[in-house]
Order: C-alpha cells, then structure tokens, then sequence
C-alpha cells in the first residue's frame, strides 16, 4: 500500500505545492488524479517514488519511508514512474536497448530479458523501430517507448503523469486499454495524472487536486456529476456528462446520466428525439489570391545514407491560406512535428521547396532569421525553448535580439505574458522551469508572441494544459485569426480542432491524406478510415445515433452543434 500522511513540499523560493495531503493506494488500484495546472499533481507524483522528499509529512510505500535514503532503490523498483516529457528519461541508442535498460539494472535472468522486451516491443507496436535511436521518434512514439520500458520492469505500482497527452485518439485508447489490463495480467496499480476526463471516467477512483490540497476523491460518477466541484477545481466533465449537463441548462430537461458516448447514444436513442435541421453553414469566402505558407513537392527523411534511415515526408504538396487556421493532423509519426519545423526553417529541405508569401525562404540563406522573425513556433515540448534565469528574461530574449528598446520592450513582454494569463507580476521572476508542465507551454508561446509574428505554428499547443487554460488559448487564436495573422496547429485534441480549424490537412505514412476545409472533412463518413484517427466526439455522437436508427442532421461537428440538435430534437412540436 502506498500511505500519503499529512504531506507538504514548497519548490524554491518558498512556493507550496502541497499541503497536508492524506491518501491511501491499494495495490491493484486504478486511480486518476486531475486537477488544474498547477494544482500539485506532478509534484505529488514525484513524491510517491522519492524524487521529491517531504518538507513535512510522510509518504510510505509497503512500508519503505521515502525520507530514508537507504530505502529509495527498493521504493523506485515499487513505484515506476513515466514522466510528462519522455525526453526526460530516454537514456539509450536503440528501442529495443532502451526498454532493456531497466531489467539490466535490476539483474534480471537475460532470457527473462529478452522476453520482456519483444513482449513490450508487441505491446506497444514499437517493432518496427526495435533498433531506431529513440530521439528519432515522434513525441507520441517516444511516450510509447517510455511508457514500454516502466511496464516491462513490472513495478507494484505505475505513476503515469500525462502518457497519453502526445498520442493520436487511437493510440491512446490503446494505451488506456493496457493500462486498465495491467491489474489483471501483473497485478500493477496504476496512477494516472490526466487532463482528459474520459480517461479519469474510465478508472475505478479519482483524486481532485486544488491549490495543493487534495479537495475530493471518489468514484468517477460521482465526481464528474458535481458541476459545483468541476467549477470550483476548474476541471470540466467527459464529452458525454457535459453535453447532458449543458442541454439541462438549455431545455430543463434531465438526460439521463452517462460518462461514457456509446453510454448516451443508447439512452438518446430511446428518447423520442424529432427531426431537426442541419447546422448553418459559415458564410463563404473567395478563395485567396495566394497561399500564405505553401509546400511544394517536399521530401524529408532522417538518417541519411544510413542503414537507419527512416524517411518521413514524401514529396508532399500543401497551401495554407492567409487568415486561416489549418489543422494539421495525423497518426504519431506521420511527419507533422518535422513538416512543421519546416514552415520557418528549422529544418532546410531535402528536396521541394517551402515558400512564405510566394517567395522560397531559402532562396536567400542568409535572410533566414528573417522569416523567423515572421514565422514563429512553439514546439512539442516547450523545455526546449525556455533557458533564461527568469520568466519575463526568457519572453524579453526575442525582440531584445532584434532590437527593441526598453519601453516597448516592457509594453511587448507584458503584452505576451497577459496574453496567455501568466502575469508580470505574478510570473514576472520565477524561473521557467519552475513552472508546471501547462504553464511552461504557455510560457514558450509567450515567447514566440513578443515577437509579433505574422504566421503562427503550434505543435500540440494545449497538451497537459487543464480546461480554463485550453478555453484561453482557444479565445486567443480567435483573437490572432481576426488580426489577420495564419495559424498552422498540429493537435491530437479532435474536439479542439473542430472549434477552430477553418481547413484541415492529414498526413499519413509520409503523405498528404486528405485536405480540405474543415467541416468537409472532419464529418465526412470515411474520415476515421482514410486518417487513422478518430472524429471529433460530436461527430461520434450523431453516427452513433444514426447506426441506432434516429434520425440525425448532416454536419454536426462542435459541441455547441451538438447541443443545439439535442434542444431542438428534445422540445415539443411547434
């Protein structure tokens, strides 16, 4: 048993992260902490395995304290721990050595070796990449890997912060699937820190932390029916549970209560539901002169010359539109994180070109910070662009470079830091990595916003963040689409996507799948076949309905479309 007894840690500088925090874990558990970003989930998560010691209070695993320093290597055999960023973790050349690594510390038989590693190699279909180096791989086929190697050691018990948080929608029912067996086949509890609630709603309890504390733990029902906690912790509920909640508010009427889609598709279809009328269309626009960002016949690969090599993107062709917001989605490993880091010349194709208002950007290699300045990113993992001692240093580093005095650097800086909510003030003269992993992503966007670019591309900008930190940014690309500035997002959150992408471009085994606008797409009935990804939830509902036999419009794509149909099928005729 894991026993969590009135625990309090404070980072540097003073800044509590917990606050008497009593719990107890059961082996074979299934438990979900959620919470806001910044609330203490990581923080408790590395107190559980010994990376963080109490400042006061005691966490006992089996019976080992973590405060004693003699007892850390059997508490860390105990409690596996895969971290938010796999990065952090990933110590060898090759996969299949990576997933090794572990077992060879612990001395284990090496036929047992072997075996355990082609199991996890299966597992989680990493065989294809048994001898890739794992900085190769994808943000999403890096987790995989992470996540392979800490179950292979068969700990006790599993601590998982955000595993699924870089993985398409497939990948990570996948994952979720195996995390739900491992009880059943090891007997492993797992602890899985998530900011998606259908993931909470499929374990047996979740924790709710707040300001440190632990403010609720319960049953996912139970939790997820309590709009005044989800408020008061600033979590939302599962897709489901939020469109019941959100048609009661609308209508009065009561839907019955399900956490799960498949769950409220069987109740609706046993509702008399009326036929209602399609979603209007957004008003149409003439297609643009010119593409703002386009990609002609490029093809990137890694590893050249190799035996390793590894091609990735295959003469693809793409234009992004002036004022758009194109969603470029696809499996983990499709090529959208290498794609993107193409649009501003982190990476100088291998064959095709990348033009930026019709002019190639390597026509003149010298100038390439130039389109830098015009074209900013915000990478998948945002430790990797934070590196000054202080917040507001690191948000002042880039228009300081292209010479900006200091009273419009002050106006710039804090400008950024109030747009995505992390104020001077406050945040101002913390160190970067000292934030939480939800506020550091929208630190490296501020970055990016102090230099006022024109094109603006984010590589899972929202991942691990908590819902009022979504709803933020989501308002802000609003905002930056009606200043006239071009968004390019890589997103696995389909339900985000479909709330702001005006066009959307799927790549797949190194190709442009599908494109179009969004709409067109991301409801079209083969979408799911042709992608290898799941549809937005809304657009799950209404098949769902539909295969049940109700009659469902075309076009439902948004939560709030969704919920219109409801109150409209719901009310009495006339």
């Amino acid at each position: 048993m894991i026993q969590v007894q009135a625990l309090c840690f404070s980072h540097p500088g003073g800044i509590a992260a917990l606050r008497e925090v009593d719990l107890r874990i059961q082996p074979g558990a299934r438990v979900a902490i959620v919470g806001a970003n910044g609330s203490g989930k990581t923080t408790l998560a590395r107190c559980l395995n010994g990376l963080h010691r109490p400042e006061a209070g005691e966490v006992l695993v089996d019976g080992l304290s973590t405060s004693e320093a003699q007892a850390l290597f059997a508490i860390r055999q105990l409690v596996g721990m895969v971290f938010q960023n796999p990065d952090d973790q990933l110590v060898s050349t090759q996969v299949e050595t990576e997933i090794a690594f572990g077992l060879e510390n612990i001395g284990l038989d090496p036929r047992l070796m072997r075996e355990r590693v082609d199991e996890a190699l299966r597992q989680f279909h990493l065989e294809p990449y048994r001898r890739h180096p794992p900085h190769h791989l994808s943000g999403g086929e890096k987790q995989r890997v992470a996540i392979a190697a800490a179950v292979a050691l068969r700990p006790r018990y599993l601590v998982l912060d955000e595993p699924t948080a870089l993985l398409d929608p497939r990948s990570q029912h996948e994952v979720s699937g195996l995390l739900a067996s491992l009880r059943d086949q090891f007997g492993i509890a797992t602890i899985h820190i998530t900011q998606l609630p259908g993931e909470a709603a499929q374990t047996e309890r979740v924790l709710v932390m707040h300001q440190g504390r632990l403010l609720a733990d319960g049953p996912p029902g139970r939790i997820f029916g309590d709009a005044q906690l989800l408020r008061e912790a600033g979590l939302e509920a599962p897709f489901a549970s939020a469109l019941g909640l959100a048609v009661a508010r609308r209508t009065g009427t009561a839907l019955p209560a399900a956490l799960h889609l498949e769950e409220l598709a069987d109740a609706l279809a046993a509702l008399p539901l009326r036929p209602t009328s399609p979603p209007a269309d957004e008003p149409a626009t003439s297609a643009p002169a010119h593409a703002k960002l386009a990609i002609r016949h490029l093809s990137h690969g890694y590893d050249a010359g190799l035996p390793t090599y590894h091609g990735v993107l295959d003469a693809v062709d793409l234009e992004v539109p002036p004022g758009s917001l194109l969603a470029l989605l696809g499996p983990s490993g499709s090529g959208k994180t290498t794609l993107a880091q193409h649009f501003n010349g982190l990476i100088k194709p291998q064959s095709g070109q990348v033009l930026l208002d019709d002019q190639d950007i390597w026509l003149a290699p010298d100038q390439i910070a130039g389109v830098r300045r015009r074209v900013g990113l915000v990478f998948q993992f945002p430790e990797l662009q934070l590196f000054e001692e202080t917040l507001e240093q690191d948000v002042a580093f880039g228009p300081r470079n292209l010479g900006v005095g200091p009273p419009q650097l002050q106006a710039q800086v804090d400008r950024a830091l109030e747009l995505v909510d992390l104020p001077r003030a406050q945040f101002g003269k913390r160190p970067p990595l000292s934030l939480s992993g939800g506020e550091k992503r929208r630190a490296a966007l501020a970055g990016v916003l102090a230099m006022d670019p024109e094109v603006l591309v984010l590589d899972e900008p929202t991942a691990g963040l908590d819902p009022r930190s979504t709803q933020h940014l989501t308002e802000l690309f609003r905002q930056f689409r009606a200043e006239g500035k071009t968004l390019v997002l890589i997103a696995h959150d389909m339900d985000l996507v479909a709330e702001l992408a005006t066009h959307v471009a799927v790549l797949g085994q190194g190709r442009l799948q599908l494109c179009g606008p969004a709409r067109q797409i991301l409801t079209h009935p083969d979408f799911s076949r042709h992608s290898g990804l799941e549809a937005p939830a809304a657009v799950r509902l209404m098949q769902a309905l539909s295969a049940r036999g109700v009659a469902v419009p075309g076009g439902v794509l948004r939560f709030s479309e969704a919920v219109d149909f409801l109150a409209a099928a719901l009310s009495p005729e006339g």
